[in-house]
């Protein structure tokens, strides 16, 4: 796993040899759009539910190996704290603590933030090399994601699903089509949980959290973050909170069962057709419709061309796709890693 790790690590950095990339849209910062061909799954066949269930065996082992290698255990750092670090090193998602302020004579009182692990290409779409591309630590994010409460302002995850995956992915046609996934530039999102507004700043919060300098290249798309997020802990634009509230009441009680599941989904992807045109480029399907080619969409996501849907350079261990009695061990530390070339994206 530590060598399908370090794969990852060098896959995202070849995705932006130049920092600005991460900038590039404010209101979208660190993210780039990832074109693929796959096609729906159906959520109660078998492939999807194969595919969820390799996860969950691996699971574990990714979240202990991603910290076990020495620029990933630097980045959780940043993105999660040592407490978060500690819950990986013991195969669990990370998660914290914010805004505890409390006078001395009161128990403390905050708002958990759960970090849970996103796939790029979700888990409902087969792509041509299936589960291999799926179910690899390239195609895994960290990202913030469910919380409790429909303040979902520090949920990047439901924005990613409710403007861009899921109305493409909704009423899509039978058969593979183009499919623009959301392609993180980082292994954790937000990759910060403070801003930065130097490098002399970055190096010395590293230094008090007992970590070594990142490679160039992860620093400066760090600062390049830091800036496009105001230089604070990133939250998702207010013009997105009502659709990632929708996102997030497809999962509620109340939308659990059919039809009521069903229909949540069909007024989500209504609702956010005319939004979601105004990202996505013309070979895109929203609803089941394509763009069509004189589209041109208001706003400019960088695209990026990943190859994450072809079989990866390092295949996971034979032994962590069976249905073996879970063991929570440490993974020691994996080798260095240097920062690699980059490529364009």
């Amino acid at each position: 796993m530590i060598d399908a790790v370090a794969e990852a690590i060098r896959q995202f950095e070849k995705l932006a040899a130049d920092p600005e990339v991460v900038a590039a849209c404010p209101e979208l910062p660190g993210v780039v759009l990832d074109r693929i061909m796959g096609r729906c799954l159906d959520r109660k066949g078998e492939e999807y539910k194969t595919t969820v269930k390799d996860y969950e065996n691996i699971r574990h082992e990714y979240l202990q190996a991603l910290v076990g290698h020495p620029i990933g255990r630097t980045l959780a750092l940043l993105a999660v704290g040592t407490d978060g670090v500690k819950l990986m090193e013991a195969g669990r998602s990370p998660s914290t603590l914010v805004d505890t302020a409390a006078p001395s004579e009161r128990a403390v009182r905050g708002r958990q933030v759960t970090y849970n692990c996103h796939h790029v290409i979700p888990k409902s779409v087969g792509v041509a090399d299936g589960r291999a591309a799926i179910n690899h630590p390239r195609n895994f994010v960290i990202a913030n994601t469910t919380r409790r409460g429909r303040d979902q302002s520090q949920n990047p995850h439901h924005l990613w699903h409710s403007l861009l995956l899921h109305p493409q992915t909704h009423n899509a046609p039978k058969g593979e089509i183009p499919i623009y996934v959301v392609r993180p530039l980082f292994p954790f999102y937000p990759p910060i949980s403070q801003g930065f507004k130097t490098a002399e700043a970055l190096r010395e919060h590293l230094k008090n959290l007992g970590a070594p300098p990142l490679p160039e290249v992860w620093e400066k798309r760090i600062l390049a973050f830091s800036k496009a997020a105001g230089h604070r802990a990133y939250s998702v634009p207010k013009e997105f909170h009502e659709i990632t509230r929708a996102f997030g009441e497809l999962y509620t009680k109340k939308n659990k069962e059919e039809p009521d599941q069903a229909a949540a989904r069909d007024a989500l992807a209504q609702k956010v057709e005319k939004m979601s045109a105004e990202w996505l480029p013309g070979d895109a399907y929203i609803n089941g419709r394509q763009l069509g080619p004189d589209h041109i969409p208001e706003h400019k996501l960088p695209v990026a061309d990943s190859c994450l849907a072809a079989a990866p350079e390092t295949p996971l261990p034979e032994k962590t796709k069976s249905n073996r009695k879970r063991t929570h061990h440490k993974i020691p530390a994996g080798p260095k890693v240097n920062a690699g070339t980059t490529a364009k994206v």
